[in-house]
């Protein structure tokens, strides 16, 4: 890959201002020299760096996993390189992701483990935010990409479905319904139920399950993440419906799992900006969540 110092420093000014012509002004050059200078650089990398939806100049995630390698090598042309390759084939850079609370711990930490596991350039931070949080968080360059459950229908993000979740209710070894082959909603409301926040879209699924069911339940403990769940139901403190996969994240020989009978089915997503979707460090993600959710 042929990228010049002059490349670089062209992209660090228009990163820095958000505009081809603030960082032309700063520079003292014409605004096209910028624009072809990034155009450039994109083509040679094969990444979108720059976002130009309507009249944004927004910096894409690979942008800034480029500016960091920049900013701890701009002295070092051919590390740059390196991590512009990486970059280019998303074997490194720089992920920030946010997801829900349903899998954040789980299926979402499990990806971004086996993927730096993989590829040591890699880095990817996870955030466990609520899907509001997730996706404000996304519209305002905080995270790369956001898993959620709802389709936020923005023109401007892209969503992909990565698969339907069929929860499972949990309970301790000596419940009266331990070793059930499958339980209903209106068993399972006999004891009080520990529940993600009012806030997880994971919670209102299942309230919904219960409501179409016609049955009230009782709320004994509310905890942030599943894998609290599992925790709080192996010590006795009630019955839980989690992710299958929250059993697998923590060590649950003390609770057991039963199929429900009422559906539930939770649906999760990977939102992005449109113009990131492509970023092949959020491909692979979106992949490996794929892989971990069929």
């Amino acid at each position: 890959m042929r990228i010049t110092a002059r490349q670089i420093e062209l992209f660090k000014m228009a990163f820095r201002h958000r505009s081809t012509r603030r960082a032309a002004e700063a520079l003292h050059i014409s605004q096209p020299a910028i624009s072809r200078v990034v155009a450039e650089l994109e083509t040679e990398m094969g990444v979108i760096l720059f976002d130009r939806t309507g009249r944004k100049f927004e910096p894409t995630a690979a942008a800034y996993s480029l500016n960091q390698a920049v900013q701890r090598h701009y002295y070092g042309l051919e590390r740059i390189k390196d991590t512009a390759n990486q970059i280019a084939s998303g074997t490194g850079g720089h992920l920030r992701v946010a997801a829900v609370p349903a899998v954040a711990d789980t299926r979402v930490a499990a990806a971004a483990g086996k993927l730096m596991a993989e590829h040591n350039a890699l880095r990817i931070d996870l955030d466990v935010l609520g899907e509001k949080a997730g996706l404000a968080a996304l519209r305002e360059g905080r995270v790369d990409c956001a898993v959620v459950s709802s389709d936020p229908r923005d023109p401007n993000l892209a969503c992909i479905r990565l698969a339907n979740i069929n929860p499972v209710a949990i309970m301790p070894l000596d419940d009266p319904l331990a070793g059930s082959g499958a339980i209903s909603a209106k068993k399972l409301a006999t004891s009080p139920q520990v529940m993600l926040p009012i806030d997880s879209p994971f919670r209102r699924a299942v309230e919904q399950m219960f409501d179409r069911e016609g049955v009230s339940f009782q709320t004994r403990a509310e905890a942030r993440t599943q894998t609290a769940l599992v925790n709080f139901v192996a010590q006795g403190a009630g019955r839980a419906i989690v992710d299958k996969s929250a059993l697998t994240a923590t060590n649950h020989d003390r609770v057991t799992a039963c199929k429900l009978d009422s559906e539930l089915i939770w649906p999760i997503r990977i939102v992005t900006l449109s113009a990131s979707r492509d970023i092949p460090g959020l491909r692979r993600l979106t992949e490996e969540l794929q892989n971990n959710t069929n």
